[in-house]
């Protein structure tokens, strides 16, 4: 055969482990990272850094996603050898299908010589023969306005048809930081424009080990422009998600681009999970998502999952929490046996993620709910004994953020001494949150704690005089990594510090909770401070 004729095997890596009937765990592919998928003419197509025969780019093929740790490999192209500026450190293949092609993007080089490769597939199959592609530069390189280091290319065309480029480069020869960069495409060949500053590692979860800002991928979703990646050094827990969001429509605009996150990160025991890839079923039913984790470090021993994605009220995505090896999942829409499962939030409201994803059921809802808006809810019966609680699924993980509430009593039940009615600040799972209550009886603002499963002294401060439970009051929290600022009408009541693991996680949903009270909430807001 020709170095670029189509050699097809198996991976070797066993599939998704299957329990119960229609059900899988992850991880759900062993030895591979950089994920990229795609779908096409009813089949999934990815793309990994790991897991090809020496010396070639490989393309896996699947009819399923909860299969994609035995989809047929198809090794499509030969590096070429050295000095070729291609020849070394290929990273992060990417396969694309753009007006009727297909295409793989892919990093190349070694040190200081990292640039953006691109191969056009030489045929209608995307697991066929690919070749360097004709950019004007050699052996398919895709030239951008810097000629600096560059990795982790992605493509992505808008509704309006534009094409864009976004990946990670450096400001400058020093390499001192990875930052996230776009450029607009003429073509699927070559950059239009000048790069365009998206975001730097300015914040603490970007910055662990290294100031790394990589991997991003863009799509749109709801009439919006999203742009993930991922931050912080790979080999370190903290290795994130982090997510750009469009507000000004000019996606070349670089003040119309909203950081936040990060929006998944280390939880239930998976390390560094990143490299976010959305995928759709091919049915059109469910929207799920691809990240890799680490089992020891970034170069060696990273594992692929698969989750399925939902959709915040804003339209952003709303990935929850890494869950944990062996938890059993229901596949896919269409995969074996399951028809599909409806949104289980309603308006933004539902479970918490963090316990759920250890495989435990604590942190489900409690008690009675009428939704009123994805800002509010109204608690109209107690559910039984002890605390009544929902839980607004918005991505959880901010490091520092500020939580309101307008919140009104509007009655007392009789199976507590201690009757009260508030939120949760950050709940992570059952060994792990901090909330705050108005306890009317004892005319007490009443903050608790518990972290690593241990529970926090409660804390008191007086209400103010001739305090009304009858009328609406702001409640407010905010978050500054481990430490925790308590609110009542504007006037700050507490200030509390946790040590432990929890504030290193920093992970942490917010919700409504009660105990022996119904109360109806208002005017949710949750605003990342950072």
């Amino acid at each position: 055969m020709s170095l670029l004729a189509l050699v097809a095997g198996t991976t070797g890596a066993a599939g998704a482990p299957r329990t119960a009937a229609g059900t899988f765990t992850n991880p759900v592919v062993t030895n591979r990272s950089d994920p990229h998928i795609i779908s096409s003419g009813g089949k999934y197509y990815y793309t990994s850094t790991d897991g090809c025969a020496g010396g070639y780019i490989c393309v896996w093929s699947s009819a399923t996603l909860t299969g994609l740790g035995s989809a047929t490999r198809f090794t499509v192209f030969q590096i070429p050898g050295c000095p070729a500026a291609n020849c070394a450190e290929v990273w992060a293949p990417e396969i694309h299908s753009i007006n009727g092609a297909f295409y793989i993007y892919y990093t190349a080089g070694a040190g200081s010589a990292h640039r953006l490769f691109v191969l056009k597939a030489k045929t209608s199959d995307p697991t066929g023969a690919y070749a360097e592609a004709t950019t004007g530069a050699a052996h398919g390189q895709l030239t951008e306005s810097s000629g600096l280091w560059a990795i982790d290319p992605d493509v992505f065309q808008t509704s309006d048809g534009k094409l864009y480029l976004t990946w990670s480069g450096w400001p400058d020869s020093s390499g001192s930081e990875q930052n996230i960069y776009l450029a607009p495409m003429s073509d699927p060949l070559h950059v239009s424009g000048n790069r365009v500053l998206l975001s730097q590692p300015d914040r603490p979860w970007e910055t662990a080990g290294l100031k790394v800002n990589e991997g991003p991928v863009g799509f749109q979703h709801g009439g919006k422009t999203f742009i993930t990646y991922s931050g912080s050094f790979c080999g370190t827990d903290s290795y994130a998600v982090g997510l750009l969001t469009n507000t000004s429509g000019n996606l070349l605009d670089a003040a119309g681009w909203t950081k936040t996150g990060p929006i998944f990160k280390y939880h239930s025991g998976v390390k560094g999970p990143a490299s976010f890839v959305p995928i759709r079923t091919v049915d059109g039913v469910e929207d799920w998502f691809l990240v890799h984790s680490n089992t020891n470090a970034c170069d060696s021993g990273r594992e692929l999952r698969l989750q399925r994605l939902y959709w915040d009220t804003d339209g952003s995505p709303l990935l929850g929490y890494p869950v944990a090896d062996g938890v059993p999942l229901q596949a896919p829409s269409g995969e074996l046996g399951s028809t599909g499962s409806p949104n289980p939030y309603n308006q933004g409201w539902g479970d918490a993620f963090g316990d759920l994803a250890e495989g435990v059921n604590d942190g489900r809802s409690v008690g009675s709910w009428t939704v009123t808006s994805p800002a509010g809810a109204t608690l109209t019966s107690f559910g039984g004994v002890g605390w009544t609680r929902l839980f607004r699924a918005s991505n959880p993980n901010y490091e520092t953020y500020r939580v309101t509430v307008d919140t009104t009593w509007t009655g007392t039940g009789t199976t507590s001494g201690f009757p009260k009615y508030g939120i949760y600040a950050s709940y992570d799972d059952r060994n792990n949150h901090v909330e705050v209550f108005i306890d009317r009886k004892n005319n007490v603002l009443a903050t608790h704690a518990v972290v690593q499963g241990t529970e926090q002294p409660w804390q008191n401060a007086n209400l103010p005089a001739g305090f009304d439970p009858t009328v609406a009051h702001r409640l407010s929290v905010l978050k500054t990594g481990a430490s925790y600022e308590f609110s009542l009408d504007g006037t700050v009541m507490q200030q509390r510090t946790f040590s432990g693991t929890f504030p290193v996680l920093l992970n942490g949903q917010v919700g409504l909770v009660t105990e022996d009270s119904t109360a109806a909430y208002t005017n949710l807001a949750i605003t990342d401070m950072r």
